[in-house]
């Protein structure tokens, strides 16, 4: 599961009203995108060319249906700086967005593919044994190849702290995304060189699996804490500009409109791709492990290719000082003021005579705890139930799928609907939302496991039992009852993930852009620690046990994120 394109899905629209919450929508392409429609959806236009930036080489202006010429002499206001009462009073909309900023979202999006389509077939690979019903290579076991996929996944989102130091400090984010993309590439080699039955044979899988991993983990979180910060510093625009539409009106474009489109654009193209990622278990199962992991170990390669090629286009923002000691000195205030981070804010020390170089940002990791059971115990249960001839690890495709179609439903139909509501819908409200709905398919994925328990043959030790004629007889339930999960899933990740990796940014300052991004993934990798803990739990006959607990440290996560944080909404809309 993971959600957001520009001109592959629809173009970029907005609804806006004086004093409310901006939100982004997506508005199908029609005849004529100059016209507002009675739905309210708004296109997006051109707003940059008058830029005080330079423009990037190769960077040509666009066609723009919804704003005039910039030389129209009729219009000297088109592509100004927008009063302070214009900003106020007109309608705001998403900017132009530079074609280089959709090439550092192509290698972002290849390397999201190699990173799940990798992952997708790994618990399969390390739990069962070769020759059942469900494939397999290492025969681990349950616990301890989800153990593994956990320590794999606190890699990927431990590695982006140090790999932020050394972007923001050092090396900068575009050479630290290239480097990380060369070592994820190998190990995305050694991964397939070790698949293969011959190195299978000669007992290399194991030492195999363990170097890739290590190395996919360290280029993985490199890779997305770094290209996610760089795709937004693509769009180099910080001015509110009056853009005039062909109708006459006047509107201005929004940075902070344009950086939510641009991240649901992103995310719901990385969940196309997952789509496709996620049938290498087809691979897996007809023909071997090999070419389900030949595929991403080509693509990650390919990955290169765009961020080579667009080096001399890309904006490259030069690495500042060392931030590690203001993050020091930011736990030392927090720990000073109770232990409460709120004592670390920039307000709260300049009430103590101290300017401080940070921003405040939002962290919470129950929410990952949760979503990381796609990538371990979620594929297990379905190993326990009749697939009907699909693999078992890809079921999880309900995911991708549901992302592609309910993204677009929410940003064109939800939020232009509490718009002339006048619902505000900010980010803690979507996020709680996306908490709260991830609880429920907790709740029933609790539901599933007992069901599963309750049908035959095995009943409570599903393929460990004799009728089970070695592993290959399921429990008589169907596997299309985990769909609701994924589905349910894919809403949270619209509603939180998008949210919080758009929060991360906004609030950042410029110097900590990839640092904050890296504390914020960080948090699925204290997720995936938190999952260790269920190791005793994370066997039959225990299952409904583990997700009755994830599924009520969800829901008090949800209302504590809503008590804690609900005041970031309120201060927010009474600026607007």
């Amino acid at each position: 599961m993971s959600g957001p394109m520009p001109d592959v899905y629809g173009s970029a629209g907005t609804i806006a009203e004086p004093n409310l919450q901006l939100r982004l929508v997506m508005a199908p392409h029609t005849g004529d995108a100059s016209v507002v429609t009675d739905t309210g959806l708004i296109s997006s236009c051109e707003a940059d060319k008058h830029s005080q930036a330079p423009r990037e080489k190769g960077d040509q202006p666009p066609l723009n249906a919804n704003c005039s010429p910039a030389d129209d002499a009729e219009d000297d206001d088109d592509g100004r700086v927008a009063t302070e009462d214009e900003v106020r009073d007109l309608l705001h909309v998403v900017d132009r967005v530079p074609v280089r900023l959709w090439v550092a979202c192509l290698a972002g999006i290849l390397e999201r593919f190699v990173w799940y389509g990798a992952t997708a077939p790994l618990q399969n690979y390390l739990q069962n044994p070769p020759g059942g019903s469900v494939p397999g290579v290492l025969g681990l076991h349950q616990a301890t190849a989800s153990n593994f996929v956990n320590v794999l996944i606190i890699g990927s989102y431990i590695t982006p702290v140090p790999a932020a130091v050394i972007a923001d400090s050092w090396l900068g984010r575009y050479k630290t995304m290239l480097y990380a993309a060369i070592i994820e590439s190998i190990g995305a080699t050694i991964l397939f060189a070790t698949s293969l039955p011959i190195a299978i044979h000669e007992g290399a899988a194991l030492s195999g699996v363990i170097t890739a991993c290590v190395l996919l983990a360290i280029g993985s979180g490199a890779f997305k804490t770094t290209v996610v910060p760089f795709i937004a510093d693509q769009y180099d625009q910080t001015d509110f500009r009056i853009c005039a539409r062909n109708t006459g009106e006047k509107v201005v474009t929004s940075r902070e409109l344009t950086i939510t489109y641009i991240y649901n654009v992103f995310y719901w193209a990385v969940n196309a791709v997952c789509f496709f990622a996620d049938c290498t278990p087809l691979l897996e199962r007809y023909v071997g492990f090999w070419l389900a992991y030949l595929i991403p170990c080509c693509c990650m390669w390919l990955a290169l290719i765009p961020i080579l090629l667009g080096r001399n286009y890309f904006v490259r923002a030069s690495p500042t000082s060392n931030t590690l000691p203001d993050v020091a000195t930011a736990l030392r205030y927090g720990i000073s003021g109770g232990f409460r981070m709120d004592a670390a804010k920039p307000d709260a020390q300049l009430q103590r005579g101290r300017q401080v170089p940070w921003n405040d940002s939002l962290l919470f990791p129950i929410h990952w705890l949760c979503y990381d059971q796609t990538f371990n115990n979620l594929i297990s249960q379905a190993g326990q139930m009749i697939t009907y001839g699909i693999p078992n690890d890809m079921i999880k495709i309900a995911g991708p799928i549901s992302g592609i179609i309910v993204a677009p439903i929410i940003q064109k139909g939800l939020y232009p609907f509490l718009t002339r509501k006048r619902i505000s819908f900010s980010p803690i409200a979507r996020m709680t939302v996306g908490f709260a709905v991830l609880a429920l398919s907790m709740v029933y994925a609790t539901v599933v496991q007992k069901l599963i328990y309750q049908a035959g043959p095995c009943y409570n030790t599903p393929l460990a039992c004799p009728a089970a004629y070695d592993r290959t007889v399921p429990n008589q339930i169907s596997v299309f009852l985990q769909i609701p999960i994924y589905f349910v899933g894919a809403l949270a990740e619209v509603f939180c993930l998008t949210t919080g990796t758009e929060y991360a940014y906004n609030h950042a300052s410029e110097r900590m852009k990839t640092l904050v991004q890296a504390i914020w993934l960080a948090m699925a990798g204290i997720g995936s620690c938190l999952a260790l803990a269920f190791t005793p739990v994370t066997r039959d006959p225990h299952l409904v046990t583990m997700y009755a607990i994830l599924a009520g440290l969800l829901g008090g996560a949800t209302v504590l994120l809503w008590v804690i944080f609900r005041h970031v909404d309120t201060v927010k809309d009474e600026i607007e």
